[in-house]
Protein backbone atom coordinates (compact mmCIF):
# COMPACT_ATOMS: atom_id res chain seq x y z
CA UNK A 1 0.00 0.00 0.00
CA UNK A 2 1.40 3.15 -0.93
CA UNK A 3 2.41 5.42 2.34
CA UNK A 4 0.56 8.90 1.70
CA UNK A 5 2.30 12.27 2.19
CA UNK A 6 0.36 15.98 1.83
CA UNK A 7 2.03 18.53 0.29
CA UNK A 8 0.47 21.46 0.77
CA UNK A 9 1.62 24.79 -0.86
CA UNK A 10 1.85 27.65 1.70
CA UNK A 11 3.79 31.11 0.63
CA UNK A 12 4.48 32.95 3.89
CA UNK A 13 5.46 32.51 7.52
CA UNK A 14 1.97 34.97 8.35
CA UNK A 15 1.07 32.79 11.54
CA UNK A 16 -2.97 32.53 10.53
CA UNK A 17 -1.41 31.71 6.83
CA UNK A 18 0.42 28.40 8.51
CA UNK A 19 -1.91 27.57 10.62
CA UNK A 20 -4.58 27.18 7.93
CA UNK A 21 -1.47 24.99 6.08
CA UNK A 22 -0.46 22.65 8.54
CA UNK A 23 -4.17 21.91 9.79
CA UNK A 24 -4.94 21.42 5.67
CA UNK A 25 -1.88 18.68 5.44
CA UNK A 26 -2.47 17.20 8.97
CA UNK A 27 -6.28 17.03 7.56
CA UNK A 28 -5.20 15.44 4.13
CA UNK A 29 -3.69 12.43 6.05
CA UNK A 30 -6.53 11.50 9.03
CA UNK A 31 -6.40 15.12 10.79
CA UNK A 32 -4.33 15.51 13.86
CA UNK A 33 -6.83 13.14 16.32
CA UNK A 34 -5.23 10.32 14.34
CA UNK A 35 -2.04 10.85 15.63
CA UNK A 36 -2.76 12.81 19.63
CA UNK A 37 -5.01 11.61 22.11
CA UNK A 38 -6.46 14.01 25.03
CA UNK A 39 -4.05 13.26 28.16
CA UNK A 40 -1.46 12.89 25.96
CA UNK A 41 2.16 14.51 26.64
CA UNK A 42 3.48 14.88 22.74
CA UNK A 43 7.27 16.03 22.27
CA UNK A 44 7.44 18.42 19.24
CA UNK A 45 11.08 18.38 17.54
CA UNK A 46 12.07 21.26 15.52
CA UNK A 47 15.19 21.22 14.06
CA UNK A 48 17.41 24.02 16.24
CA UNK A 49 20.73 23.83 14.98
CA UNK A 50 21.93 26.78 16.92
CA UNK A 51 20.55 30.01 18.10
CA UNK A 52 19.74 32.00 14.97
CA UNK A 53 17.11 34.12 13.44
CA UNK A 54 14.32 32.47 11.89
CA UNK A 55 15.18 34.84 8.54
CA UNK A 56 18.61 32.73 8.37
CA UNK A 57 16.46 29.31 7.72
CA UNK A 58 18.72 27.21 9.78
CA UNK A 59 15.84 26.26 12.19
CA UNK A 60 12.38 24.76 11.53
CA UNK A 61 10.44 28.36 11.53
CA UNK A 62 8.85 29.49 14.75
CA UNK A 63 5.45 30.07 13.05
CA UNK A 64 5.51 25.88 12.32
CA UNK A 65 6.14 25.26 15.85
CA UNK A 66 3.98 27.62 17.06
CA UNK A 67 0.61 26.25 14.35
CA UNK A 68 1.63 22.84 15.42
CA UNK A 69 1.92 23.47 19.14
CA UNK A 70 -1.90 25.00 18.85
CA UNK A 71 -3.11 21.69 16.79
CA UNK A 72 -1.54 19.42 20.24
CA UNK A 73 -3.24 21.70 22.73
CA UNK A 74 -6.70 22.23 21.11
CA UNK A 75 -7.25 18.40 21.23
CA UNK A 76 -6.49 18.51 24.84
CA UNK A 77 -2.27 16.86 25.05
CA UNK A 78 0.43 18.67 26.57
CA UNK A 79 2.58 19.79 23.92
CA UNK A 80 6.59 19.81 24.98
CA UNK A 81 9.53 21.27 22.90
CA UNK A 82 12.35 19.23 23.08
CA UNK A 83 15.20 19.75 21.11
CA UNK A 84 19.39 19.15 21.56
CA UNK A 85 21.39 21.45 19.72
CA UNK A 86 24.76 20.86 18.60
CA UNK A 87 27.42 21.71 21.00
CA UNK A 88 27.06 21.61 25.05
CA UNK A 89 23.96 20.95 26.07
CA UNK A 90 22.95 23.11 29.37
CA UNK A 91 19.23 25.29 30.38
CA UNK A 92 21.47 28.84 29.86
CA UNK A 93 22.57 27.69 26.08
CA UNK A 94 18.92 26.19 25.67
CA UNK A 95 17.56 29.26 26.85
CA UNK A 96 19.67 31.40 24.45
CA UNK A 97 19.04 29.30 21.44
CA UNK A 98 14.57 29.75 22.26
CA UNK A 99 15.30 33.08 22.54
CA UNK A 100 16.98 33.66 19.32
CA UNK A 101 15.36 31.40 16.95
CA UNK A 102 12.02 32.63 18.57
CA UNK A 103 10.91 29.18 19.46
CA UNK A 104 10.18 31.06 22.43
CA UNK A 105 7.58 33.26 21.13
CA UNK A 106 6.36 29.85 19.44
CA UNK A 107 5.69 27.87 22.74
CA UNK A 108 3.99 30.87 24.33
CA UNK A 109 1.80 31.27 21.55
CA UNK A 110 0.99 27.61 20.99
CA UNK A 111 0.65 26.60 24.81
CA UNK A 112 3.36 24.56 24.73
CA UNK A 113 6.39 23.29 27.39
CA UNK A 114 9.83 24.26 26.81
CA UNK A 115 12.10 22.02 28.11
CA UNK A 116 15.07 22.29 30.32
CA UNK A 117 16.02 18.98 31.06
CA UNK A 118 19.63 18.32 29.57
CA UNK A 119 19.69 14.35 30.90
CA UNK A 120 20.67 12.15 28.53
CA UNK A 121 20.05 8.44 29.21
CA UNK A 122 21.13 4.90 27.01
CA UNK A 123 18.68 3.15 25.89
CA UNK A 124 19.23 -0.76 24.15
CA UNK A 125 18.46 -0.73 20.34
CA UNK A 126 17.70 -4.61 19.94
CA UNK A 127 16.76 -4.00 16.23
CA UNK A 128 19.19 -1.53 15.78
CA UNK A 129 21.75 -3.06 12.54
CA UNK A 130 24.31 -0.68 13.66
CA UNK A 131 23.51 1.00 16.98
CA UNK A 132 23.05 -1.53 19.68
CA UNK A 133 22.79 1.16 22.61
CA UNK A 134 21.31 4.73 21.75
CA UNK A 135 21.89 7.95 23.57
CA UNK A 136 18.60 10.05 24.02
CA UNK A 137 17.39 12.65 25.58
CA UNK A 138 15.55 11.90 28.85
CA UNK A 139 12.58 14.09 27.56
CA UNK A 140 11.62 11.07 25.13
CA UNK A 141 11.20 8.82 27.73
CA UNK A 142 8.87 11.27 29.52
CA UNK A 143 6.76 11.91 25.99
CA UNK A 144 4.09 9.71 24.92
CA UNK A 145 4.31 10.59 21.03
CA UNK A 146 6.57 12.13 19.40
CA UNK A 147 5.80 14.57 16.21
CA UNK A 148 8.75 15.59 14.11
CA UNK A 149 9.28 19.62 12.95
CA UNK A 150 11.86 19.39 10.40
CA UNK A 151 13.54 22.20 8.36
CA UNK A 152 14.29 21.29 4.80
CA UNK A 153 18.16 22.14 3.97
CA UNK A 154 20.77 20.82 1.92
CA UNK A 155 23.43 18.86 4.05
CA UNK A 156 26.80 18.13 3.21
CA UNK A 157 26.92 14.43 4.74
CA UNK A 158 23.45 13.30 3.44
CA UNK A 159 22.72 15.38 0.42
CA UNK A 160 19.65 16.82 2.17
CA UNK A 161 18.15 17.32 6.42
CA UNK A 162 14.58 16.34 6.61
CA UNK A 163 12.68 14.69 8.65
CA UNK A 164 14.99 11.36 8.96
CA UNK A 165 18.21 13.56 9.94
CA UNK A 166 15.83 15.65 12.37
CA UNK A 167 15.88 12.96 14.67
CA UNK A 168 19.59 13.61 15.16
CA UNK A 169 18.96 16.56 17.53
CA UNK A 170 17.48 13.76 20.02
CA UNK A 171 21.06 12.72 21.06
CA UNK A 172 22.13 14.60 24.15
CA UNK A 173 24.44 17.89 22.79
CA UNK A 174 27.75 16.72 22.82
CA UNK A 175 27.68 13.39 22.35
CA UNK A 176 26.56 13.44 18.92
CA UNK A 177 30.55 14.43 18.25
CA UNK A 178 30.86 10.89 19.34
CA UNK A 179 28.49 8.98 17.01
CA UNK A 180 30.73 11.19 13.90
CA UNK A 181 33.63 9.67 15.47
CA UNK A 182 32.24 6.38 15.37
CA UNK A 183 30.17 6.35 12.21
CA UNK A 184 33.31 7.84 9.84
CA UNK A 185 32.03 6.58 7.12
CA UNK A 186 28.91 8.52 4.81
CA UNK A 187 26.60 5.39 4.36
CA UNK A 188 27.33 4.01 8.09
CA UNK A 189 26.17 6.84 10.11
CA UNK A 190 23.22 7.59 7.55
CA UNK A 191 22.58 3.85 8.92
CA UNK A 192 22.97 4.81 12.41
CA UNK A 193 20.45 7.93 11.68
CA UNK A 194 18.03 5.10 10.66
CA UNK A 195 18.42 2.82 14.04
CA UNK A 196 17.19 6.05 15.48
CA UNK A 197 14.57 6.65 12.96
CA UNK A 198 13.44 2.99 14.01
CA UNK A 199 13.58 3.56 17.82
CA UNK A 200 12.01 6.92 17.55
CA UNK A 201 9.12 6.15 15.72
CA UNK A 202 7.71 9.79 15.12
CA UNK A 203 3.82 9.28 14.91
CA UNK A 204 4.20 12.28 12.04
CA UNK A 205 6.35 14.37 10.23
CA UNK A 206 6.02 18.19 9.08
CA UNK A 207 8.36 19.46 6.96
CA UNK A 208 8.98 23.73 7.10
CA UNK A 209 10.12 24.09 3.16
CA UNK A 210 8.18 27.48 2.96
CA UNK A 211 11.50 28.94 2.94
CA UNK A 212 14.50 25.89 2.76
CA UNK A 213 18.07 26.56 2.55
CA UNK A 214 20.22 25.68 -0.44
CA UNK A 215 23.99 25.47 -1.00
CA UNK A 216 26.01 25.38 2.24
CA UNK A 217 23.93 23.85 4.04
CA UNK A 218 22.68 23.04 7.27
CA UNK A 219 23.66 26.16 8.59
CA UNK A 220 25.86 27.62 6.01
CA UNK A 221 23.84 27.87 2.97
CA UNK A 222 21.75 30.39 1.58
CA UNK A 223 17.18 31.25 2.54
CA UNK A 224 15.50 29.93 -0.75
CA UNK A 225 12.08 29.82 -1.26
CA UNK A 226 9.97 26.27 -2.42
CA UNK A 227 6.33 27.72 -0.82
CA UNK A 228 5.42 24.08 1.40
CA UNK A 229 4.99 22.08 3.85
CA UNK A 230 4.88 18.41 3.69
CA UNK A 231 3.42 16.17 6.09
CA UNK A 232 3.32 12.33 6.86
CA UNK A 233 3.39 9.49 8.82
CA UNK A 234 6.47 8.04 7.08
CA UNK A 235 9.34 9.92 7.56
CA UNK A 236 11.14 8.13 4.68
CA UNK A 237 8.47 8.83 2.39
CA UNK A 238 8.05 12.29 3.40
CA UNK A 239 11.52 12.98 3.01
CA UNK A 240 11.21 10.88 -0.89
CA UNK A 241 8.47 13.92 -1.57
CA UNK A 242 10.62 16.54 -0.15
CA UNK A 243 13.63 15.49 -2.28
CA UNK A 244 11.81 15.47 -5.54
CA UNK A 245 10.39 18.84 -4.57
CA UNK A 246 14.09 20.19 -5.32
CA UNK A 247 14.76 18.76 -7.96
CA UNK A 248 17.18 15.63 -6.03
CA UNK A 249 17.09 11.66 -7.14
CA UNK A 250 15.37 10.72 -3.69
CA UNK A 251 18.08 7.83 -3.35
CA UNK A 252 20.46 10.74 -3.56
CA UNK A 253 20.00 11.33 -0.16
CA UNK A 254 21.87 9.28 1.33
CA UNK A 255 19.90 7.81 4.50
CA UNK A 256 16.92 6.89 1.47
CA UNK A 257 19.72 5.49 -0.15
CA UNK A 258 20.80 3.05 2.87
CA UNK A 259 16.89 2.47 3.29
CA UNK A 260 16.55 1.30 0.29
CA UNK A 261 19.22 -1.70 0.82
CA UNK A 262 17.90 -2.44 4.12
CA UNK A 263 14.25 -2.62 2.73
CA UNK A 264 12.50 -0.04 4.38
CA UNK A 265 11.60 1.88 1.47
CA UNK A 266 11.32 1.52 -2.56
CA UNK A 267 13.13 5.30 -2.62
CA UNK A 268 10.34 5.67 -5.17
CA UNK A 269 7.82 8.48 -6.08
CA UNK A 270 6.15 6.02 -7.27
CA UNK A 271 5.06 4.31 -4.55
CA UNK A 272 4.51 7.47 -2.70
CA UNK A 273 0.86 8.94 -2.77
CA UNK A 274 0.93 12.50 -2.72
CA UNK A 275 -2.30 14.39 -1.98
CA UNK A 276 -3.14 18.12 -1.21
CA UNK A 277 -1.22 20.39 -4.08
CA UNK A 278 0.67 19.08 -7.29
CA UNK A 279 4.18 18.35 -6.95
CA UNK A 280 5.22 19.51 -10.24
CA UNK A 281 3.25 23.25 -9.39
CA UNK A 282 5.95 23.49 -6.50
CA UNK A 283 8.49 21.54 -7.58
CA UNK A 284 12.02 23.38 -7.35
CA UNK A 285 14.57 23.18 -10.35
CA UNK A 286 17.59 25.23 -9.83
CA UNK A 287 17.76 24.18 -6.21
CA UNK A 288 22.00 24.98 -5.08
CA UNK A 289 24.03 21.72 -3.69
CA UNK A 290 26.17 21.33 -1.02
CA UNK A 291 29.85 20.17 -1.61
CA UNK A 292 29.43 16.36 -1.07
CA UNK A 293 31.72 14.61 0.40
CA UNK A 294 31.06 10.95 -1.61
CA UNK A 295 33.21 10.44 -4.56
CA UNK A 296 31.11 10.59 -7.51
CA UNK A 297 32.90 8.23 -10.02
CA UNK A 298 31.44 10.57 -13.22
CA UNK A 299 33.62 13.23 -11.34
CA UNK A 300 36.88 11.50 -10.94
CA UNK A 301 39.58 12.64 -13.91
CA UNK A 302 39.49 9.47 -16.64
CA UNK A 303 42.67 8.99 -15.36
CA UNK A 304 41.53 7.44 -11.75
CA UNK A 305 38.53 6.01 -12.57
CA UNK A 306 41.02 2.52 -12.96
CA UNK A 307 41.41 3.20 -9.37
CA UNK A 308 37.77 2.42 -8.66
CA UNK A 309 36.26 -1.49 -8.35
CA UNK A 310 32.83 -1.79 -10.25
CA UNK A 311 29.63 -2.12 -8.34
CA UNK A 312 26.36 -3.30 -9.68
CA UNK A 313 24.07 -0.09 -9.58
CA UNK A 314 20.85 0.59 -8.34
CA UNK A 315 18.42 0.03 -10.65
CA UNK A 316 16.96 3.19 -12.14
CA UNK A 317 19.35 5.38 -10.65
CA UNK A 318 22.41 6.76 -12.10
CA UNK A 319 25.71 4.68 -11.00
CA UNK A 320 25.93 4.70 -7.50
CA UNK A 321 28.65 6.17 -5.89
CA UNK A 322 31.84 3.81 -5.87
CA UNK A 323 34.03 3.38 -3.54
CA UNK A 324 37.89 3.29 -4.17
CA UNK A 325 39.75 0.58 -2.20
CA UNK A 326 39.60 0.30 1.54
CA UNK A 327 42.74 1.88 1.60
CA UNK A 328 42.56 4.66 -0.72
CA UNK A 329 39.08 4.96 0.34
CA UNK A 330 39.40 5.72 4.35
CA UNK A 331 43.28 7.36 4.15
CA UNK A 332 44.21 7.81 0.87
CA UNK A 333 45.61 10.60 -1.42
CA UNK A 334 43.18 10.54 -3.73
CA UNK A 335 40.13 10.50 -1.64
CA UNK A 336 41.39 13.40 0.07
CA UNK A 337 41.53 15.34 -3.32
CA UNK A 338 38.11 14.55 -4.45
CA UNK A 339 36.20 15.91 -1.13
CA UNK A 340 35.84 19.13 0.30
CA UNK A 341 38.04 19.78 3.65
CA UNK A 342 36.55 22.76 6.16
CA UNK A 343 38.49 25.95 6.02
CA UNK A 344 38.35 28.98 9.09
CA UNK A 345 37.90 32.15 6.93
CA UNK A 346 37.52 35.70 7.27
CA UNK A 347 34.67 35.71 9.74
CA UNK A 348 36.78 33.24 11.82
CA UNK A 349 37.44 34.95 15.42
CA UNK A 350 39.29 32.25 17.30
CA UNK A 351 36.91 31.41 19.76
CA UNK A 352 37.94 27.58 19.52
CA UNK A 353 34.17 26.22 19.76
CA UNK A 354 35.44 24.05 16.77
CA UNK A 355 38.34 23.05 17.87
CA UNK A 356 36.74 21.57 21.20
CA UNK A 357 33.95 20.07 19.36
CA UNK A 358 36.01 18.07 17.00
CA UNK A 359 35.40 14.76 17.41
CA UNK A 360 38.81 13.53 16.31
CA UNK A 361 40.54 16.93 17.77
CA UNK A 362 42.12 17.84 14.22
CA UNK A 363 42.29 21.32 15.04
CA UNK A 364 44.15 23.77 16.43
CA UNK A 365 43.37 27.84 17.23
CA UNK A 366 46.44 29.44 16.19
CA UNK A 367 47.16 33.24 16.48
CA UNK A 368 43.43 33.34 16.57
CA UNK A 369 42.60 31.91 13.56
CA UNK A 370 41.40 27.84 13.62
CA UNK A 371 43.52 25.58 11.94
CA UNK A 372 42.36 22.53 10.43
CA UNK A 373 44.45 19.07 9.95
CA UNK A 374 43.57 17.76 6.50
CA UNK A 375 45.47 14.41 8.16
CA UNK A 376 43.54 13.72 10.96
CA UNK A 377 40.27 15.43 9.65
CA UNK A 378 37.68 12.80 9.02
CA UNK A 379 35.30 15.31 6.95
CA UNK A 380 32.04 14.89 8.89
CA UNK A 381 31.88 18.74 9.17
CA UNK A 382 30.84 19.46 12.77
CA UNK A 383 32.93 22.60 12.70
CA UNK A 384 31.08 23.91 9.29
CA UNK A 385 27.78 22.82 11.00
CA UNK A 386 28.52 24.61 14.64
CA UNK A 387 30.64 27.50 14.17
CA UNK A 388 28.83 30.35 15.85
CA UNK A 389 30.23 32.83 13.66
CA UNK A 390 29.67 30.91 10.13
CA UNK A 391 33.29 31.49 9.29
CA UNK A 392 34.19 27.36 8.81
CA UNK A 393 34.19 26.89 4.70
CA UNK A 394 34.60 24.23 2.59
CA UNK A 395 36.65 23.69 0.08
CA UNK A 396 37.90 21.12 -2.65
CA UNK A 397 41.07 20.83 -3.97
CA UNK A 398 42.73 21.47 -7.20
CA UNK A 399 42.18 18.28 -7.76
CA UNK A 400 38.60 17.83 -6.94
CA UNK A 401 37.46 21.12 -8.41
CA UNK A 402 39.36 20.32 -11.60
CA UNK A 403 37.08 17.38 -11.64
CA UNK A 404 34.04 18.83 -11.61
CA UNK A 405 33.07 20.34 -8.08
CA UNK A 406 33.36 23.53 -6.65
Amino acid sequence: MSERVALVRCDEYDLATIEVAVHRACALIGGIERFVQPGQRVLLKPNMVRGVAPERAVSTHPTIVAAAAKLVHGVGAHPVIVESPGGPWNPALLRHAYRRTEIEWAAEVGHAELNYDCEGVQVALPDGQLLHRLDIAKAFLDADVVINLAKLKTHNLTGLTCAVKNLFGLVPGALKIGYHARLQDREQFCGGLLDLLTYVRPALSIVDAVVAMEGEGPSGGDPRHVGAIAAGVDALAVDTVCAELVGFRPREVVTTRVAVARGMTSGELADVDVVGDALDDLRVSDFRRSIESTVDPGLVPRILRGLLPKRASVEGERASFLRLPLSLATNGWVWRQLVAYPYAGDRCTGCGFCARHCPVEAIQVIDKRAVMDRGTCIRCYCCHELCPETAVELRKPLLGRLAGGN
